[in-house]
């Protein structure tokens, strides 16, 4: 008995020993073919590499997920079926800032023309983008009133006259950063009705004009690819985190190794196997940042 135990041990040893040597290997020819790929650009965004890409690029270099237009000399992202131009790339911290291509274009009202919501990002890796977790993007909400509004200073007229739509148009910040409260349905006024919503690097104070709220609509939003990140260092299944302090990946059931930051997922999952249990599906901490909004 004791023969067949030892046994099987040494071939669940071999076993893992050949997982990890494969998981290393596949890891290492996947970094050898990302570096082959030549970073690309336009315009203002000058390092395009993994995983965007641009269109046009040789194939294998990036993820279509990721492929990025290259219009009027100005970076474009289709997200949710909708045009936002690229402002700004943070390899680092693997965040992207983003800008509503309606507020760009628009010059004579600059209304955002996507609708965005958090409803519209899910916290697992089906998704190309997230909310950027340590980020609370202000979300700007722009209402059609049939009549005007003056006791509730938070709606912000908007003075414009490319946005004349039989109404007067506000426009309303809802950011934890700023208001105490949050702006739900039970604040939309009587003879409004909602036209548009999206998010804002929001970095101003409570006394704010339209021009504020436009330049941050023009400054854009955070999201992240930080999924995919994690699957690629840990593996499909495996949690992860990063490190704020040393900007490290850190996977899963790495502390059980003695090996704090990336790279060892497939342990974690092999371990998971040995001890009969299964993997625990992709998770990362997602705050909930604005009530949900129903308008009719």
């Amino acid at each position: 008995m004791s023969l067949l135990s030892s046994f099987i041990r040494c071939a669940q040893s071999v076993v893992v020993s050949v997982a990890i040597i494969l998981a290393l290997f596949h890891q290492s020819c996947s970094a050898k073919h990302r570096r082959s790929c030549p970073s690309s650009s336009c315009g203002e965004i000058r390092d395009i590499k993994y995983p965007f890409r641009l269109k046009g690029d040789p194939g294998g270099c990036g993820l279509p997920s990721y492929e990025f237009d290259c219009v009027n000399n100005r970076t474009l992202l289709t997200l949710f079926s909708g045009k936002y131009y690229v402002k700004e790339i943070d390899y680092n911290w693997y965040k992207i800032r983003l800008t509503d291509a309606g507020v760009v274009e628009d010059t004579s009202c600059s209304f955002p023309r996507n609708f965005l919501s958090t409803r519209n990002f899910s916290v697992y890796d089906n998704d190309p983008l997230i909310i950027w977790y340590r980020y609370f993007p202000a979300k700007v909400m722009f209402l059609n009133c049939s009549n005007r509004v003056s006791d509730d200073p938070r709606y912000v007229e908007v003075k414009a006259g490319g946005c004349d739509s039989g109404g007067v148009i506000y426009a309303v910040l809802d950011s934890r950063e700023v208001i105490d409260t949050e702006f739900t349905v039970m604040d939309v006024k009587v003879g409004c009705r909602l036209k548009i919503a999206t998010f804002a690097n929001w970095t101003h104070d409570r006394n704010f004009s339209y021009a504020d709220i436009l330049k941050s609509l023009e400054e854009g939003f955070w999201l992240s690819w930080l999924p995919l990140v994690c699957r690629d260092y840990c593996g499909k299944g495996i949690s992860c985190s990063l490190n704020q302090t040393t900007q490290q990946i850190e996977c899963a059931g790495c502390e059980m190794f003695n090996h704090p930051v990336s790279n060892c997922g497939i342990l974690s999952r092999i371990n998971q196997y040995i001890r009969g249990t299964h993997a625990i599906p992709w998770v990362i901490t997602s705050f909930s940042i604005f009530s949900p909004l129903f308008i009719a």
